[in-house]
């Protein structure tokens, strides 16, 4: 049926492509494959504006061939409270009011990421909500990330290697792009929407990178436009992205002390005013963290099952993991979700933990080592670190996700072709080989892509797959059994996989909480009565275990499932559900303050309760006296109590702040309602 598995999705390529390179490393065989490395090595590649067109118009039929079938995908995951659900996202007309609101629209990071946001307003005012369109704008800025990575490595490898071909030189940086474009592990940042805050970060970051480059060599009048520009345009844009964007001065500092010292024969001035500075701010940034003003940052360990620490140990294994993907790459240990990634408890448990934190010591003794036959690969290796110096240390952070390899990707690519175009130097032979094996990783990888981009084309597939995938997964097990439920009622045979995949998922994690709604959702679909085990077991989790960063949609799915009558609880099943979410311990304030309002909601649209409604409202308020939306609410509520004057003296005073296209409208035609009321 068209759910089934198939297991023509994991193909072995990666260990073909191993024992291949085994077999070529160690005979010199003419074979066709190394004849037709021959032919490509003894082509003059010109470097005329009509070659660079063709390339770049061959890799964009590429990058489009494989990840069309996934363009065709759903949203999913966090696309939800940052664009499906972000009031601001929702541009109706073109005006600065509403690019305003979508700037300030967003609630990820510290700076709400308003560049992201932004584009994201833009989309829907383009073409509403539909996911190709979101997707097809990703792949436009993938691309566009390569362009300048293409233009990186070949700076790059020209400045280390000035006695190379230009030829030679333009191959391996093509190769490299291809490989950092065509990468699965590239794929979720183009697919899952709202990565776009990465690869939008890492755009204005390659850019900057690039920009800095060519000041710094060409020096000049010219330097200081370019520099200015890198400094004072485009940083600000990748930080306005994504956090990531921070990382710039490191990667300028790394190239600095590595690929620019080298060519210049020491540290000019510049260059020494630019660590003394870093140093400082690294300084300054440890000297906040160990204050106290930096409590608000690990208040998010208190919603975590782990500790700082435990994090800290396990990320050197997830460094590993990530490599692993990187370098062999396999299509059944790639996915949405590593909530499976075990957590290290000490430097023995599990085992592989001391020796991973050992092996990544010995990796930067190698860049150590190496710093001086090959720059360009030191460079490489302390980029992938660089690359995950925020992501993957001691933030309080889910362990691992793939797209956190966004960046540092470029850095293992990087320093691969460093250490390979030395050898390339040497002898014609290993050159056509290597390149055979360069064609033959660009196909593996390419292959690996365009099957995840068939599975995250269509939501079906894409879920069960991953659920067969990773069984340990609960968040995987819960999306897979979603997925299933609206079909319940067509296809009756699905309720006891759909039923399995949410208990699976609820004994994978004790403290996972969307599970159980599924389980009372999925009898309401199929006309059942929930079970009362299932609604106990709820209330318990919401009541007792850790309130994570998502658990909040748990009770805004409540609140709306049962306002458009897909959810057959009680209102005194309801009830306790919300209750129990505000008397959770370890949910914050504003937390409290937003399950309020949405408990308000239910009250008021689907009881028909005024006074609990008002009730619930009031301490929302109390907790967030300052929420917008809640005292236009408030407002909406009076006017149905009948104190109109009360009701419009508040909507006067609002009138004034900044709400949302549609929140504006509201305001709009309650005022004008009120008009004609009387006194």
């Amino acid at each position: 049926m068209w759910f089934s598995l198939n297991q023509r999705y994991a193909p072995q390529i990666p260990a073909q492509l191993l024992q291949g390179i085994l077999i070529l490393g160690r005979f010199r065989i003419k074979s066709p494959m190394v004849r037709l490395g021959a032919f490509f090595m003894s082509l003059k590649l010109p470097l005329n504006r009509g070659a660079n067109l063709f390339l770049g118009a061959s890799l964009s039929a590429i990058l489009a061939a494989i990840y069309w079938p996934g363009l065709h995908g759903a949203f999913f995951f966090d696309d939800g409270p940052s664009i499906l659900l972000a009031p601001g996202v929702r541009l109706g007309t073109f005006s600065w009011e509403g690019l305003l609101q979508a700037w300030s629209s967003g609630g990820a990071g510290p700076s709400g990421r308003p560049i992201a946001q932004l584009t994201f307003a833009l989309n829907y005012f383009f073409s509403g909500f539909d996911p190709f369109a979101f997707k097809a704008t990703n792949l436009v800025i993938h691309g566009m990330c390569g362009v300048f990575v293409f233009c990186i490595v070949h700076r790059l490898q020209k400045a280390s290697n000035p006695r190379a071909s230009s030829e030679l030189l333009r191959v391996i940086s093509a190769v490299v792009t291809f490989l950092w474009l065509l990468h699965p592990i590239q794929l979720l940042p183009v697919l899952h929407v709202v990565q776009r805050m990465t690869t939008l970060a890492a755009l204005f970051t390659l850019a900057a990178f690039w920009l800095y480059i060519l000041g710094r060599e060409r020096g000049g009048r010219l330097q200081w436009c370019y520099l200015t520009t890198a400094w004072f345009g485009l940083w600000p844009l990748s930080f306005m992205s994504k956090e990531i964007g921070v990382l710039f001065p490191l990667f300028v500092l790394a190239w600095e002390l590595t690929i620019r010292q080298m060519t210049v024969g020491r540290l000019d001035a510049f260059a020494r005013a630019l660590a003394w500075l870093s140093s400082l701010v690294v300084v300054a940034i440890v000297a906040y963290l160990l204050s106290d003003r930096s409590r608000w940052l690990w208040v998010g360990y208190e919603m975590r099952d782990f500790t700082m620490f435990e994090r800290l140990l396990t990320e050197g294994r997830v460094l590993w993991f990530y490599l692993g993907l990187i370098l062999l790459p396999r299509l059944s240990a790639f996915g949405l979700y590593h909530d499976d990634f075990p957590v290290s408890q000490d430097w023995l448990t599990p085992w592989t933990t001391l020796p991973a934190a050992l092996g990544l010591a010995v990796l930067l003794g190698f860049a150590w080592h190496v710093r001086k036959s090959s720059r360009l690969a030191t460079f490489g290796i302390v980029w992938f670190f660089i690359g995950h110096a925020l992501e993957s240390s001691i933030l309080p952070l889910e362990v691992a996700h793939e797209h956190r390899n966004y960046l540092p990707l470029f850095g293992i690519l990087l320093a691969a072709a460093a250490l390979l175009t030395t050898r390339l130097q040497r002898n014609q032979e290993q050159r056509r080989i290597s390149l055979v094996l360069g064609l033959i990783a660009l196909l593996a990888v390419g292959s690996i892509t365009a099957l995840r981009s068939h599975q995250f084309g269509e939501e079906i597939r894409r879920t069960r797959l991953a659920a067969h995938y990773q069984p340990e997964s609960a968040q995987t097990q819960f999306e897979a059994g979603s997925a299933l439920v609206s079909f319940v009622q067509t296809h009756p045979q699905l309720y006891d996989t759909a039923r399995q995949y949410f208990f699976l998922s609820n004994e994978l994690n004790r403290s996972f909480k969307m599970a159980s709604l599924g389980l009372i959702l999925l009898n309401c679909e199929i006309g059942r009565s929930p079970e009362t085990k299932d609604v106990v077991e709820l209330a318990r989790r919401l009541r007792s275990t850790p309130f994570g960063p998502g658990d909040r949609n748990v009770l805004y799915e409540i609140k709306e499932l049962s306002n458009n009558g897909t959810l057959c609880l009680t209102r005194q099943a309801v009830d306790d559900l919300f209750t129990a979410a505000v008397e959770n311990p370890t949910a914050s304030a504003p937390v409290r303050a937003m399950i309020f309002s949405w408990h308000t909601d239910y009250l008021w649209m689907h009881e028909r309760d005024i006074e609990a409604a008002r009730r619930a409202l009031t301490q929302s308020l109390e907790l967030d006296p300052t929420n917008l939306s809640s005292r236009l609410k408030w407002a909406q509520l009076l006017i149905i109590s009948g104190e109109h004057a009360a009701a419009r003296a508040l909507l006067f005073k609002l009138r004034s702040e900044k709400f949302s296209t549609e929140e504006r409208k509201t305001l709009e035609g309650l005022l004008a309602t009120m008009s004609t009321k009387p006194q």
